[in-house]
């Protein structure tokens, strides 16, 4: 008996007879529709998809399942009540063709993309995109999809490139964009930075006090006794952000912040006299001079991270090169919670833009399974592992897949301590972007592991 998929709306009664080629329609829009009764967007997506099964019922197609959906989700991430369930349904073998209204339905990131279709293949299931006539059983449709994916991925970056050429024109301007503003700062009516008084004077007296006192114990303790507070301020969609107590974190963000001598950041580098300054540059030196003495006194930043809590840590960096550091924080019950810190400017904290924090499971999980799915369909590393192995004539394709697909199987074996020793070998370099990521491999590490250990033994001598 095949296995049913359930969403909010299935019951037993609803599975259908299988047909050659069991379908599934899968549809999403991003904002719910407020009259669920009226024939919505949703409801146009899943009449195509029909319509598109029917015209193929001489190829042997026909409706499984009743129709997976998700009503107002966002397409960004995978995480989706509608998409899990279907996932589900794939992994059991029991989809052969996935029907889309269009492919950004599917998922709006290409990074999720990359991780979905070597599932799809695995599967046997095809995807077939009704607007965009794509269909991956087909070489044409493969094509027309890796013609797709390509253009999607130049045209996010030739947005991104105009975001930030129009961000570096905003900001040599000394005009400011976002509605947050760096403690000291308000917005004038032409989006130029001005100072806000009582707020330059707080942070001038942050700044001086911070020269005088002798311990972060006491400087905490004249902070709190203060009331100090973070920038308060209201998002376009009127939410309230900020006005927080403000901690050691946001005290050394404050006092690095190159914005109070008057620099604005673009093009990568920071450009004197651009905005209006608060503190004076002899004050701002005397004060980078402690920062850089407690520094050394205290060691570097991030001594004392274990490799199975941050196995990414000095290899994590945001597109333009800036790094990634870790955060752990002290018991919170019997509870740590880790993060990759974001290299992020306060322009961009300010404005809530990327880079964000990341928690370190939400990374491990994302990057593992990502590998773990290319494991299971290697075809894009097979002639590189085929060059890297021509010395052993044991090693050939047949080989290389089985030892790959062995080490994915014997994952689920390995402890906290093994994955992570394992992710630091294996991973050089991740690069993310507001879109996904770029991962580097260290592929002669993996052809080492996959000749060293025979691939019918490798499940078993890793387990640990």
């Amino acid at each position: 008996m095949r296995p049913v998929s359930r969403t909010d709306t299935q019951s037993p009664a609803e599975h259908r007879p299988s047909p050659d080629l069991r379908c599934a329609i899968y549809a999403r829009v991003s904002v719910a529709d407020s009259q669920p009764n009226s024939f919505t967007s949703l409801s146009a997506q899943i009449e195509a998809c029909e319509q598109h099964i029917a015209s193929q019922r001489s190829q042997g197609w026909g409706l499984a399942y009743p129709p997976f959906t998700d009503d107002g989700l966002s397409g960004a991430n995978l995480q989706r009540p509608g998409l899990r369930s279907l996932l589900d349904l794939v992994d059991q073998g029991a989809v052969e063709v996935i029907v889309v209204h269009r492919l950004d339905r599917l998922t709006r990131s290409l990074f999720d993309l990359a991780t979905l279709l070597p599932l799809f293949r695995l599967k046997g299931a095809a995807v077939v995109s009704v607007t965009q006539q794509i269909n991956t059983h087909t070489p044409s449709g493969r094509l027309s999809l890796h013609l797709l994916t390509t253009f999607a991925e130049y045209e996010r970056e030739t947005i991104g490139a105009r975001t930030r050429d129009k961000l570096a024109a905003t900001r040599r301007q000394g005009r400011w964009q976002g509605s947050g503003t760096p403690l000291g700062y308000g917005v004038d009516f032409e989006q130029r930075l001005v100072l806000d008084s009582s707020e330059a004077s707080f942070v001038q007296e942050i700044f001086q006090r911070y020269l005088a006192i002798e311990t972060m114990a006491e400087m905490m303790d004249w902070l709190g006794r203060a009331g100090a507070k973070t920038k308060k301020w209201v998002t376009r969609d009127g939410k309230t952000r900020g006005g927080q107590p403000m901690d050691r974190t946001t005290l050394y963000r404050l006092l690095n912040n190159r914005m109070y001598i008057g620099e604005a950041l673009f093009n990568g580098e920071w450009h004197s006299g651009i905005y209006p300054p608060i503190v004076d540059l002899d004050l701002w030196r005397a004060v980078q001079d402690k920062l850089a003495q407690r520094a050394r006194r205290k060691g570097a930043p991030n001594a004392g991270r274990q490799l199975h809590e941050f196995p990414f840590l000095g290899k994590l960096f945001w597109h333009d090169g800036r790094a990634y550091t870790a955060f752990k924080s002290s018991p919170r019950g019997k509870k740590h919670y880790m993060y990759y810190v974001a290299p992020a400017t306060e322009q961009e904290k300010a404005s809530q833009q990327p880079p964000f924090n990341i928690a370190t499971d939400a990374l491990h999980e994302a990057l593992i399974e990502h590998l773990r799915s290319l494991f299971r369909n290697p075809q894009t590393w097979l002639p590189d592992l085929l060059d890297r192995t021509r010395s052993d004539p044991t090693m050939d394709e047949t080989q290389i897949r089985q030892a790959l697909q062995s080490l994915d199987r014997a994952w689920d074996l390995f402890t906290e301590h093994t994955a992570a020793a394992l992710l630091a070998q294996l991973v050089q370099r991740v690069a993310l972007q507001p879109g996904g990521a770029h991962i580097e491999l260290d592929m002669d590490f993996l052809a080492r592991m996959i000749v060293t250990v025979p691939p019918t033994h490798l499940a078993s001598s890793l387990r640990v």
